[in-house]
């Protein structure tokens, strides 16, 4: 029997580099894999359906997925980050702590992207900042937005603005009191330079120590990005599901095998890279990318609970909405 051909977009991960290069394969599958920046995949997916794997917002999927969006989720997860860590803010506006954010001006590339959802939910969360106490500002336009094909209604009690021009010029403009700035896409504006900027600061300066301090206490690496696959193929080869899934974790036992082998030499690059590796496995363990229902229970169950707060969706749907039959049930035998 041949190989079932399948369309692949994801941002190419360490992780998922194996897969890439063809030392590992899905059994049975063919994946034509398109290297494309994620904001264009998800917007791809979102409006086209393009691809029958692909890397995916979470928050975005929710949403669209409480609408009927044929794709299902894979418990794969990529992009995790406490980008909360990393706003900027302008040093005219007087914020030196998190709760300073009240009544300010905030930008994110997108309000229902998975970075923007988590940012609000772990500012209410830890410091009681909820999202009606700041005037939103979005970077990207309605037009280009992985949400508003996926029906996102903007929650009551919510400003939100269309931005003029780039976060980053606007915070030097004055016309910011805060931002997440993240790398562009073919679909984002160009960004101005805040690296010589005397007008602008982290809000955290040691963001390491805060983003390990949240993990501790939680017990939560939050993930922006998952995986998906058209449900169609699902409904027609079930076994796809497994397939795609034990692929994606031989992918990412090769990576981490050669991250901390002796004799892998790309770490070396990195002046400390060798100690920064040490102290990150005693804060997260040898794996903070696992994979997994179970494992990242917590952690999804944050995502749903934020999206329901946030006026994002209006319900946790079950998981059995959420995942693959083949997924949900290799967990169960996992457990037994």
């Amino acid at each position: 029997m041949a190989d079932l051909n399948l369309t692949f977009s994801m941002t190419p991960y360490d992780r998922i580099q194996p897969l890439l290069n063809g030392e590992v394969k899905p059994d049975g599958i063919n994946l034509e894999y398109s290297n494309i920046p994620s904001p264009d995949i998800f917007y791809r997916q979102s409006k086209f359906q393009q691809f029958d794997v692909s890397e995916m917002s979470f928050s975005a999927f929710l949403i669209a997925r409480a609408k009927g969006w044929p794709f299902r989720m894979l418990p794969v997860m990529h992009n995790r980050g406490f980008y909360y860590t990393t706003i900027a803010v302008r040093k005219a506006a007087g914020i030196r702590k998190p709760e300073d954010l009240k009544g300010k001006r905030f930008g994110v590339a997108e309000y229902a992207q998975s970075l923007a959802l988590m940012t609000r939910g772990i500012l209410q969360q830890e410091f009681g900042v909820r999202p009606q106490d700041i005037e939103w500002y979005q970077e990207r336009t309605p037009q280009f937005s992985h949400s508003s094909p996926a029906g996102f209604k903007l929650p009551d009690g919510v400003k939100l603005h269309y931005a003029k021009t780039d976060l980053a010029t606007m915070l030097l403009q004055g016309d910011l009191d805060a931002a997440v700035i993240q790398s562009g896409s073919a679909m984002d504006r160009a960004k101005a330079d805040l690296s010589r900027s005397s007008a602008v600061r982290p809000l955290y300066a040691n963001y390491r120590k805060e983003g390990e301090r949240y993990f501790k206490k939680t017990g939560i690496f939050p993930p922006q990005h998952i995986t998906v696959v058209r449900e169609s193929i699902l409904e027609e080869h079930p076994w796809v599901a497994s397939s795609l899934y034990q692929a994606f974790e031989e992918a990412k036992a090769l990576c981490m095998q050669r991250l901390y082998s002796q004799n892998t030499a790309g770490v070396y690059s990195l002046v400390f890279a060798r100690r920064d590796l040490e102290e990150q496995r005693k804060v997260f363990g040898d794996d903070p990318f696992i994979y997994g229902i179970k494992a990242n229970a917590k952690a999804i169950e944050m995502v749903q609970r934020f999206s329901v707060e946030q006026g994002l969706t209006q319900k946790k749907q079950p998981w059995s909405e959420l995942f693959p039959e083949e997924i949900l049930l290799a967990e169960e035998r996992l457990q037994g």
